[in-house]
């Protein structure tokens, strides 16, 4: 602790000598800012483009798996497999090859944020620690012309961990453009995507009970593995093209000419080509839990998978945005996939056929909806179905929300079927899974800090899980799971409490969560020397309750089912100091707090793999934007 407060001295005292002796620019609080935002989403329904958003909240929070879940369960360390703890069984419609435990933290073609600013757009962040962890984030953008812009979106992460085979490292390299004829009839965005990495697999603690016994930096055990390595590596080209069509008329202003276009909708074009690979490496490790064959102990397993998707898609939408917006859109889809499962290759040729209607109602006591319906009739996906029907009702006081789906779809590719050294299963006896859910929630408007409930039921039939013997079984019996989440923000003077509760309910034992969840995040914010310093300190905690979460076998990448320890329980409880200079935001953040404070055996993110121990933090974020 003392380390720790040095640590904040020292920063404070940099802090405050540059605002003592330099003269400070304070516009940078309440300049307008001229950078603005764009994502696929809004331009495939002619929307405008957004300012950036420059809060420094939650800046401290770098960890991808907190900052989008705040309840997952991973192997203890950051970049390594993990899955969330929040159900939700809405998942796109299509081919999915298998389930990524890596999945939050690759980037994704279609989540592309693009930019237009007249000034280059740099933000980079570097966060540096205990364990030799290392996470660089740089992200790069610049305008060329006007109408086109380009940029480069990068992520290096790197971590021993606390224990044993735990070092991991993963690049994840994103190139983007964005470009817009003269006479806005034609546009068009790409980029291309690289997610490589690798994990150590330890298999987890051989004893718990030991590794327990112990506190402080002296927390440790040995591995049930010494010789293997997970890794991952997704490539993807990504390219969409549109092709508007309109009303043309010119203006003439003095000696200027001047053509204008209104857009009435328009024909799209998307190609997406991608290729997976998992791989799993072993030499000479044995554990007949993990690795049931054991006459195998030095190998290497990998299963492939090659995408070409091509869309084309009719859109229109309305011209006058002052009260409503209306879209709608038909797609056909053609995929071609090419599956290489330890030398057993396959190949479908998936056929899609999509509808949507939107109508988005901006003033009050306006009805706003959502349609959408998804068909499959040839390929791997054959016969699969989605419907979505969402309703939205808004007064100035609340706005209520609610609707239904059912999804008709055929397991993953590598729960169905799977080929390796240690597993093998050929499950084409399978049924469709479906899930049939309704939902809802109620949102305030005229509370200086809203909030929102939201409600989900989910009946699932036919549902598909790793058993205790980690291989895929499929469910006679139906599942009512159901969720309930509150997030709402008090403030009292300078302070403030921002609060997420979590309630989840499975009527099966083959869905396993965590009861109740709470994400807190408790803070102290005032802006200093003439708004020259904006600061933040509070805590952030984490927090669910016991249960038997799903174990991780590395030879499948799976979270299966077990019976024999509970985690949870356990609140993890970080303090942070944040404070934004000009366009620089500097971050301390002490990391498990809590540890020692009280006996516990729910000191686990999944069993056998045990939290990180406590470690300081100290970052950096630097933003360029104009």
């Amino acid at each position: 602790m003392k380390q720790f407060f040095k640590y904040i001295l020292f920063i404070l005292s940099i802090v405050f000598s540059q605002n003592i002796f330099a003269q400070i620019d304070t516009s940078v609080f309440t300049s307008p800012i001229t950078t603005f935002v764009i994502s696929e989403k809004q331009i495939d329904r002619h929307q405008k483009w957004v300012i950036l958003d420059t809060s420094i909240t939650k800046n401290e929070i770098f960890h991808p798996m907190y900052a989008k879940y705040g309840f997952f369960q991973d192997m203890g360390n950051i970049g390594s497999a993990g899955q969330s703890l929040i159900f939700d069984a809405n998942r796109n419609f299509g081919y999915r090859f298998t389930q990524n435990p890596w999945n939050s933290y690759f980037f994704k073609p279609e989540e592309r944020i693009y930019y237009n600013s007249k000034s280059p757009i740099t933000d980079i962040t570097y966060v540096q620690g205990g364990v030799e962890t290392v996470n660089l984030k740089v992200k790069l953008a610049i305008n060329v012309t006007p109408r086109w812009m380009i940029g480069v979106d990068y992520h290096r992460l790197t971590s021993t961990g606390n224990f044993v085979r735990q070092r991991n490292g993963a690049y994840y390299t994103q190139a983007f453009t964005y470009y817009q004829s003269k006479n806005a009839k034609y546009a068009m965005l790409a980029n291309l995507t690289w997610n490589l990495g690798y994990n150590e697999e330890s298999g987890g603690l051989k004893s718990d009970s030991s590794f327990e016994a112990l506190s402080g930096t002296n927390k440790t055990g040995n591995s049930n593995l010494s010789n293997s390595e997970n890794g991952f590596r997704n490539r993807s080209f990504y390219l969409k093209q549109y092709f508007y069509y309109g009303k043309s008329s010119i203006e003439i202003n003095k000696e200027d000419t001047i053509e204008k276009f209104v857009s009435y909708g328009h024909f799209s074009h998307t190609l997406k080509a991608e290729d997976e690979v998992y791989y799993l490496r072993v030499n000479g490790d044995s554990n007949s839990v993990i690795f049931p064959n054991g006459l195998i102990k030095t190998f290497t397993d990998s299963v492939t998978s090659q995408t070409i998707t091509n869309k084309f898609a009719y859109t229109l939408y309305n011209t006058d945005r002052k009260n409503e917006m209306r879209f709608v859109e038909l797609a056909a889809s053609h995929q071609f996939v090419n599956i290489d499962v330890q030398t057993n290759k396959r190949s479908f040729n998936n056929v899609i056929f999509e509808g949507t209607i939107e109508r988005e109602v901006f003033k009050n006591y306006g009805i706003s909806f959502r349609a959408n319906g998804a068909y499959s009739p040839l390929g791997y996906n054959q016969n699969d179905l989605k419907l979505i029907g969402d309703i939205n009702y808004k007064t100035p006081w609340l706005i209520f929300s609610g609707g239904i789906f059912n999804n008709l779809y055929t397991p993953d590719y590598t729960l169905t079927f799977f080929k390796s050294n240690q597993f093998n299963w050929d499950n084409q006896n399978f049924n469709k899974i479906n899930v049939s859910n309704w939902h809802g929630s109620i949102e305030t408007r005229t509370l200086k800090n809203n909030f929102k409930l939201t409600f989900n039921q989910n009946i699932l039939a036919n549902w598909v899980y790793f058993g205790t013997d980690a291989t895929p079984k499929q469910s006679s019996n139906v599942a009512l799971v159901q969720t309930i989440e509150l997030q709402k923000v008090f403030k009292l003077w300078k302070f403030y409490f921002d609060n997420k509760i979590l309630y989840q309910k499975s009527t099966e034992d083959f869905v396993r969560l965590p009861e109740f969840g709470a994400v807190l995040r408790y803070y102290f914010q005032q802006v200093l020397f003439k708004k020259a310093l904006n600061l933040q300190f509070g805590f952030d905690a984490f927090y669910n309750t016991a249960f038997y979460a799903q174990a991780y076998n590395p030879a499948t990448r799976g979270f299966y089912l077990q019976d024999q320890k509970q985690i949870g329980n356990y609140p993890l409880i970080n303090v942070f100091l944040c404070g934004e200079i000009r366009h620089a935001v500097i971050f301390a953040s002490y990391e498990h707090l809590n540890q020692d404070w009280f006996k516990s055996t729910g000191f686990y993110s999944t069993p056998n793999y045990p939290l990180p121990l406590s470690t300081l933090r100290i970052g950096v974020r630097w933003r360029m934007y104009n």
